[in-house]
């Protein structure tokens, strides 16, 4: 057993991963998924896609895409797009019906976007394939999480998980801002022991289970101690300190400040980087410093998603939500300065806004910067790169929404997508777990890549059915 733990440790360690661009196109799969369902549903508005098609569009494209199609993404996007764009096309032309415009909202209200809920489940589903996947040799080691410097895929979804984790705790900030009424330090002490210490004893768990049956660890990942659970249970209490700041500084301000302030650290310190890279593990700081200092990238990244989520979860444009959760609507736009018209924006302005200047940036960073993208220190690059990332992401999706919205009803989203979004947490903790039960069961390192790639969609399967009867029967979890 111990052998074999050894060989699965030296299977996900000393990787250096692989081109941004790739990893782009392997995950533009989960947009032309739900581009895909959108063409089917748009052909018969009054049923529900059969959910087995629901299924191989969003869960199976997915898992060919990290597996067998890893080689060859953009010719899997065409063989799953094209036929479905065939029949919308033809549906279209059979019957041609005009679009009608909806008319602008009188008041301000928190409105549940598609686009979102869809971006945020195709996230959690190729997060939760990926967590096991990556333990079969079916799954190429470029996607595995990079050792020191680099991209892959499981790099970025570490960080996309806490992105989209600060898009939905902007509504509450949002809230708060339409109703005027602010929690005082106590009752934000306690929510956030609530929700952070649940998170916080899954990590503990984590740790006892993965301490103590042998199961393989990857110890520069976060350190001997930390895992990801810890980093997520700790960024409520991180948000006490920063909310009374961002009432005077924006939070993306703040974001900003973080990222630079620890990027100078990093490469004007040089004992500083020798430090996080080859210290020994001699105390509770030292033998956990990925954990602890990547922590500073995450509360970035955490910041970066609650300032996306002040543009995009709104019924309408606000006065200066480009930056700040603002919910005063303008009545006319003539009157406001030319600050104001700039930063005053919808959904679609505010993403496209924010990736150009996202992207140019980091285009600028990975030509100037002496090393690399970090997942594991979560540097000022591997910021840049996930932000940008996840602002481009929520943008395709947004235009899907657009290009179908008919000015009558909201569009539909997939049953899979919403069923993992709506349980996003709880369903990332069973992932955890199936896996870990896989893994005790089977070498999965030896098998075949037939065997393996059955073994990951029944899996798939498995966490498919849990979302959608916890969503049928109106079950929702939070931790």
């Amino acid at each position: 057993m111990s052998a074999l733990k050894q060989r699965k440790e030296e299977f996900v360690s000393g990787l250096t991963g692989g081109s941004i661009a790739e990893i782009n196109a392997v995950t533009s799969v989960a947009v032309v998924g739900y581009l895909c369902w959108k063409f089917l549903h748009a052909t018969a508005p009054t049923k529900d896609v059969n959910i087995l098609v629901d299924f191989l569009l969003n869960w199976c494209a997915l898992l060919l895409s990290i597996t067998i199609y890893s080689d060859n993404p953009i010719g899997l996007n065409l063989l799953v797009g094209v036929p479905c764009f065939s029949y919308w096309l033809f549906a279209r032309i059979r019957d041609n019906n005009s679009k009608k415009k909806s008319q602008e909202p009188l008041q301000y209200v928190l409105v549940k976007r598609p686009f979102i809920t869809a971006y945020r489940g195709g996230m959690l589903i190729v997060t939760a394939l990926a967590i096991l996947a990556v333990d079969f040799n079916i799954f190429p080691r470029r996607f595995a999480k990079v050792e020191t410097w680099g991209t892959s895929l499981m790099d970025l979804g570490v960080g996309s998980f806490v992105f989209s984790n600060g898009v939905v705790s902007s509504r509450s900030l949002l809230k708060e801002s339409l109703t005027g009424k602010h929690m005082g330090p106590l009752s934000k002490t306690l929510q956030a022991l609530r929700s952070g210490g649940t998170v916080l004893l899954l990590g503990l768990l984590r740790l006892y289970f993965v301490k103590n049956l042998e199961y393989q660890e990857h110890v520069t990942e976060y350190g001997v101690h930390w895992n990801f659970f810890i980093t997520l249970s700790l960024l409520p209490f991180a948000m006490l300190i920063i909310d009374p700041l961002s009432r005077r500084i924006p939070r993306v301000v703040i974001a900003v400040f973080i990222s630079f302030a620890y990027e100078f650290m990093m490469l004007f310190k040089s004992k500083f980087l020798e430090y996080l890279i080859a210290s020994d593990r001699t105390n509770f700081i030292s033998a956990n410093r990925e954990g602890i200092f990547s922590f500073l990238g995450y509360c970035s990244i955490f910041l970066w998603g609650q300032n996306t989520g002040f543009f995009i979860l709104g019924n309408t444009m606000t006065k200066n939500n480009l930056y700040k959760p603002s919910t005063e609507i303008i009545k006319n736009k003539r009157k406001l300065s030319t600050w104001d018209k700039l930063t005053s924006v919808g959904p679609l302005t505010g993403l496209v806004s924010w990736s150009f200047i996202c992207g140019v940036f980091l285009q600028a960073i990975l030509s100037w910067h002496p090393y690399n993208v970090s997942r594991r220190f979560a540097n000022l690059p591997y910021v840049t790169w996930v932000v940008t990332y996840n602002l481009g992401a929520l943008t395709l999706y947004c235009l899907v929404d657009r290009f179908f919205e008919n000015g009558k009803e909201p569009t539909k989203v997939p049953s899979t997508l919403e069923a993992m979004n709506s349980n996003g947490l709880i369903l990332f903790l069973l992932a955890n777990v199936s896996t870990g039960l896989v893994n005790m069961c089977i070498p999965t390192i030896d098998v075949s890549a037939h065997v393996g790639f059955c073994v990951i969609l029944l899996y798939a399967f498995f966490l498919s059915v849990i979302s959608i009867l916890l969503l049928k029967r109106k079950i929702f979890i939070k931790l």
